[in-house]
Formats: structure tokens, sequence, C-alpha cells
């Protein structure tokens, strides 16, 4: 290219720039509005992340409109007894004429209850329970094991659902006003608590170290490339681009979750990485070559594997668009959005920024040529040892793996000193368990089975559950009504006809106490099984346990030929199953994008057995990590996984860069054999190693340290992702200057052909 057409070209790269940096700065008041909407409505919750087929939440779903809402909050205190004034003033608050609502007037709460209310119902007429029995009745349930203390259950509405978070202020506020309480005093629980403590949690461990976190990375890229306005370029460029997602979740109408609150560290990782690479190859072009044109060489040097890099990252986060669950698919959608932004954004602006103001040939000098020179020649002497030493140490790793266990458990997402835990252990130890399981007796309206009948299989059902080690407490329409007895004669069964006689005038009594409710054709009957939130119970397998002990009591009483059937369902094993959904997807997710990937290395390097090589350093980290987890029983939860996906898109970006330069050195004279001889293949692994290991490390470094800010939050998967994803992102490393050498330099390494022209 003669000197007057790079000085075109390379005044038209300058010009893009400039146009492309204004028309950055034209939008970005639209992408600060948009991300302050996102970032201020409340997150979706659990139930709304899966569709109305979903099976688990059709069952839910249908149990709520029957019976009550599940999405409740537990709230007492120390002095909340049953016949405390201020629990009646406080429901006065919470559901008079007073008591707060949405805008179009409707109300945040339905009715409170409390265990003195739920006392006068047992005790008044008609039931006319003895005091002392319907105490020990409710006990574990609403009543506390000293007889005293209760506490307050407020269900939701779905308008105060809507705007969960001034909801629970509201409570909080009102408790410690109205009641009186201290704040350290309040212990508030429930999947509302939950939701909101989670939405907290996230956004404040955004808010708390995304600060530090940015200016963490800024100072390393100024480190890494050792020019301060390249490192402030790359940055805000990055972050543009994390910009653009939240326009992309407010133009699709998507809202935040706790799974996508880690997009935006992944989107500016993922660039500020990129532009590390991009700048180094334009440093590389300004050695060679005349100045006017060192844009344009760096730009065919490097656009291939840096839209590799960027484009086989977007596939594996597009893929995730498939899963039913709605947090993977938004985070997949609009990842792939930022990563790919930043791939476009980087070469329009940098390389012409470059052009007109290059980094000094001494500033971009590499200082640790000399060390890359020592380890290089290092790991080709011994590539045999360590290719041997990684095959054991996946081995043994991949052993471990049918050792993974999954955990979605409360306090797997808190540390056992945070509020919402100590709050979950007071009310238990003073209350009782408070996860709910419930079942559902079914009767039709042709059904020949008599109240009676339907109370005794209801009190069976309750006994079977109570025999279950999870359980620590059951209610149902036999915990509100009289004990008739097990006794025979002549006097105990007229006593027993007057009963049945009572229960049947009397069953408007229990629909009120929501243990019995008539609907369209068909009468249903309520029995609830509490269990403890912390004793990290699988509830997928205790509703199957469940299930199973039901169906006899069914069975026994002639079942669906007698016109009754059951249903089982419970606001925490529809979330256990949801979040169960949500790891098996993001597994499928990284399955699918691994074999994305391997089919894209396969073409880019132009063999089956040379991709299936080039993958090796790219899963070696996720084997390690799975391993791990498996050997040491740690559970996985769903920070654990999304690390695997974003680890895996830093990996191989590193290996095609890496790959390039190999590549690239493997180029002979006109006349040379096709054929890269060991010693070729030696020399040009040294040649990748000079270019590209400086680059490679500095990313990592930006990277791992960058995200390793976020360990320091008490949200305990930010902690884990944090610590776990900066393992992964060293281990990578490793993998890409390690292994994948050592791999090159050995006989695999003879599947690499060269590059035909690098421009």
């Amino acid at each position: 290219m003669s000197s007057a057409a790079g000085g075109r070209s390379g005044s038209l790269l300058f010009a893009l720039s400039v146009g492309t940096i204004l028309a950055a700065v034209v939008v970005s008041p639209w992408i600060v509005r948009a991300a302050m909407l996102i970032l201020a409505v409340d997150s979706t919750t659990p139930i709304e992340w899966v569709p109305d087929t979903y099976a688990p939440r059709r069952a839910y779903e249908s149990f709520t409109a029957e019976f009550e809402s599940g999405d409740v909050v537990v709230a007492s205190w120390p002095g909340c007894t049953l016949d405390a004034p201020v629990v009646e003033r406080f429901t006065a608050a919470a559901t008079g004429p007073d008591a707060p609502r949405d805008r179009s007037g409707r109300p945040w709460f339905e009715t409170v209850i409390s265990g003195g209310q739920v006392m006068a119902r047992l005790t008044d007429p008609p039931l006319s329970l003895d005091p002392a029995v319907a105490v020990e009745r409710l006990q574990g349930v609403l009543v506390g094991a000293d007889g005293r203390t209760t506490c307050l259950v407020i269900p939701f509405t779905r308008e105060g659902l809507a705007d969960r978070r001034r909801a629970v202020a509201w409570l909080r506020e009102t408790l410690t006003t109205v009641v009186g309480v201290p704040p350290p005093d309040l212990h508030m629980a429930g999947p509302v608590i939950d939701n909101v403590s989670v939405d907290e949690a996230s956004a404040g461990t955004l808010g708390t170290y995304g600060g530090p976190a940015a200016l963490v990375i800024l100072a390393l890229s100024w480190w890494s490339l050792r020019s301060f306005r390249y490192a402030l370029l790359v940055f805000l460029v990055s972050m543009f681009c994390v910009g653009l997602c939240f326009l992309s979740l407010w133009a699709w109408g998507d809202r935040m979750n706790p799974v996508i609150i880690v997009m935006p560290l992944l989107v500016l990782t993922l660039g500020v990485s990129g532009g590390i690479h991009l700048v180094n190859y334009l440093v590389e072009a300004s050695r060679s070559g005349p100045p006017q044109t060192v844009a344009a060489r760096a730009i065919g040097l490097g656009w291939l594997p840096c839209s590799l890099s960027a484009g086989t990252t977007a596939l594996g986060l597009a893929s995730l668009v498939v899963s039913e669950l709605e947090p993977i698919r938004v985070f997949g959608f609009h990842g792939a959005v930022g990563v790919m932004a930043t791939l476009l954004a980087l070469f329009l602006i940098v390389p012409g920024m470059f052009q007109r103001w290059p980094i000094g040939r001494a500033v971009g000098a590499d200082p640790s040529a000399a060390a890359s020179v020592v380890i290089s020649a290092g790991i080709v002497r011994r590539a045999g040892p360590i290719v041997l030493l990684a095959a054991a140490a996946m081995l043994v790793a991949v052993l471990g793996v049918p050792g993974i266990r999954t955990s979605v458990a409360i306090d797997t997402l808190f540390t056992p000193e945070s509020k919402v835990i100590g709050d979950y252990r007071w009310l238990e130890s003073e209350i009782g368990p408070l996860a709910p399981v419930e079942v559902v007796l079914r009767f039709g309206d042709a059904s020949e089975i008599r109240p009676a009948e339907r109370l005794a299989m209801a009190s069976e059902v309750a006994d079977i559950l109570a025999d279950i080690p999870a359980v620590t407490g059951v209610v149902s329409a036999a915990t509100f009504l009289p004990d008739l007895g097990d006794a025979s004669g002549t006097r105990t069964a007229a006593r027993k006809a007057i009963a049945a006689r009572r229960l049947e005038q009397n069953l408007a009594k229990l629909d009120e106490l929501s243990v019995v409710r008539d609907v369209a054709g068909e009468q249903l009957w309520r029995v609830t099984a509490r269990t403890s939130v912390l004793s990290g119970i699988d509830y997928g397998a205790l509703l199957d346990i469940v299930e199973a002990r039901v169906q006899p009591v069914l069975a026994a009483h002639g079942g669906e030929s007698r016109g009754v059937r059951a249903a089982c369902t419970g606001v925490m094993p529809l979330i256990n199953a949801i979040q169960n959904t949500l790891l098996h997807d993001l597994f499928s997710s990284f399955l699918s994008a691994c074999a994305v990937i391997t089919v894209i290395m396969m073409l880019v390097e132009r063999g089956v057995l040379a991709g299936l090589v080039a993958m090796v350093p790219n899963v070696f980290p996720m084997i390690l990590l799975f391993g791990l987890l498996g050997w040491t029983r740690m559970a996985l939860d769903i920070g654990s996984v999304m690390t695997a996906s974003i680890a895996l898109g830093m990996a191989v970006d590193g290996t095609f860069h890496f790959l390039t330069f190999f590549r690239r050195a493997l180029k002979q004279p006109q006349g040379a054999p096709p054929e890269a001889t060991h010693e070729r293949r030696m020399m040009a692994v040294q040649e990748a190693y000079r270019h590209s290991a400086g680059a490679l490390t500095q990313s990592a470094v930006v990277c791992g340290l960058g995200i390793l800010v976020f360990a320091a939050s008490s949200f305990a998967p930010s902690r884990r992702f944090a610590g776990l994803l900066s393992l992964l992102v060293a281990a990578a490393l490793v993998g890409d200057l390690v292994l994948l050498p050592a791999l090159l330099t050995g006989r695999l390494g003879r599947t690499f052909r060269p590059l035909r022209s690098h421009g």
C-alpha cells in the first residue's frame, strides 16, 4: 500500500472513530435513563421465571387461587404474644381504611393472620375448644413452644408483590413505630422477604463493589497497556457497551434478576480483555512497516481472532435463549448483544485513534520478552511431562464429577451472620418451621364420601406426613375440631353421629380458617406439613415422598372411583423445581456452547483433530472446577455454574490469539514442505509466546483481579461467583500459556497448518 493510500485509509479510520464517539455521546442520555429505569424496578421473582405451562407453577397457582397466597411475610419479635394488643393495632394499620394501596387504590395486603385471632376462632362457638387444647394444636405453627409467643402472617396481594420493596419497607417501618419494636429485634421471613433480600443484596453488591471493581480494572488496564489514554479509551468503550446492554433490556421490556446481575461485569471484562488484545495488535503492527498503515495492518492481523473470540462467546451466550426460564433467555440474549457490541465498538474507535495518536515504540516494547523466551523454552523442553500431568489432573477431576451436588436453599444465598438468616433462625426456634408443603384432597360433587370420612382422611394424611423425618409440624381440619375419640360403644357412636352433623354445619367455619374450601364442582380439604427452611431439604425429593405416602390413603378410601384425588404443591417445592431447572439449563447451555465452539474451532483450524486439540486448554479449567466441586462436595449454585460459561468465553479468547501467532510463525518461504517440522513448531510456539503471552497475562490479571473485588460481598452467590471465576481465569491462562504450547510442540501440533496470509 502506498504512503498516500495509507494516509487516506488512516484519515478515514480516524474520521470513523470520531463519528462513532459522537454517536455514542448522543445516545448516552438514553442509555443512562434506561439503566436507571432497569435498576429501579424490582427484579422478577422465581415464579415469574417460568411460563404458565410449567407444571409445578400451574399446580401452585391453582392452590393459591383456591386457598390463599403463598406470598407471605411472617413477622414476630420478643413480646409478640397471644394477648398482645399491639397485634390488633398493626392489623388495623395494614388492612384498615388507611392501609397502603397502589395508585389504583388496590391494597397491598390481604387479611393479616395472628395466633391470637386463630385462638379466638378455635375457642369461641361453635368449635369451643378448650384454650389449652387450642394452644397445643397451634404450637409449632402459629404459637411457640412456650405457649405464648406468636407471629403475624401477612399475605401480599398481586399489587403488593408488584411493589414489594416499598411494601416490605412499609411493614418494617410500621412494625417498629406502631408496635414499638427496635429494628434489630424485628424478625421477618417468608418468600417475599427472600425475594426482597436477594434483590437488595444483588443490587447492593453491584452498587457497592461495581465502582471499586471498575477502578481496579481501569488501573490494571493502565498497567497492562502502559498508556493511560488507551486504558481509559478501552475502559470507556467497554462501559458504553455495558450501557447498551441496559438499553437493550429496556427496549425489549425485560427486567433485572439475580442471574443477569453479573452481565454488566461480564461485558466490561470481556470488552477490556478484547481491547487489550486489539491494542497489542496495534503495537505489534507499529513495530514493522510504515506508520501510515499501522491501523490497517493491525486490523488485517487481528480482525479474525478478535471476531472469533467475541463471536464464539456470543454464540455460547445465545445458546441460552432456548431455555424455558426467563432469566437464562434474558442473560443469553442481552449478554450476546453486549459482547458483539464491544467487538464492533472497539474496532470502530480504537484503530483510528491509534493511527492518529500511536503509542510510542519505546513505551510499546514488552519488557517481559526475555522472560517469555525463558518460560516458553522451558515449556518446550518439558512438553511431554506437562501434557501427562494435565491429563492426569483432568482424569482425577472427571472421577469427582459424579459427586457434584446442587443447593438452592436460602442459607446458600446469605452468610450465617446475615440478618435474613438470623431472622429465619429466630423464628424457627421461637415459633416453628416456616416452609409449607401442601396436600389438597379434592372431593368431586358426585363423591359419596361424607364429611366425617373426609375429616378422617385428612387426619390420616396428617398422621403419615407427621411421620416423615423432615416434617416438624402438620395442620389440617382436625387441628381445629374437637377430638371424636376412638372408643367404641353405643354412646360413643351416638356422640360421633352428633359430631358428624355439627361438622357438616360448621364447614363454613373451616372455610374461614382456609382448611376447607368449596369451589366449582369440588370440595377441597387442605393438609399442610411444615419443614425447616434452614435444614437443607431437597424439596423435590420430599414432594415425591409425600405423594407416595398419600396415594395409599386415597386407595384405601376408594380413590377416584369414589370421587377423590389428591394434589401436592408448595412454594418451596416450586422454587426448588424452578432453580433445579435453572441449574439444568445452565449445564445444558454450557455443554451446547462447548459443542458450538468446538465446531467453530474445527472450521477455523481447518481440521477435526486440530479443533479438538485447540479445545483442550479451554475445557481444562472447567473440568478442574467441576471435579473440585465434586470431590469436596461443595454445593453448586447458580453463580457457580455461570462461571463456567463465562470462563469458557475468556479461555477461547486467549486460545484464538495464541493460535493466530503460532500459525503465523509456521509460515515458511515458498517451496518449503507443507508439514511443519518439530523444530519449526518449537520455534513457532516460542514466537507465539513472545507475541501473545504478555497480552494474555495482562488480560487475565485485569479480569481476574477486577472480578475478585466482588469476593468481599456478603451476598454468597456474588462472593462464590467472584472467587471461582477468578480461579477459572487463572486456570484458563495456565491452559493457554502452558498446556496449549505443550500440545503444539508434540505430535498433536502437526494437525495445525500455517496461516495463508496475515496482512
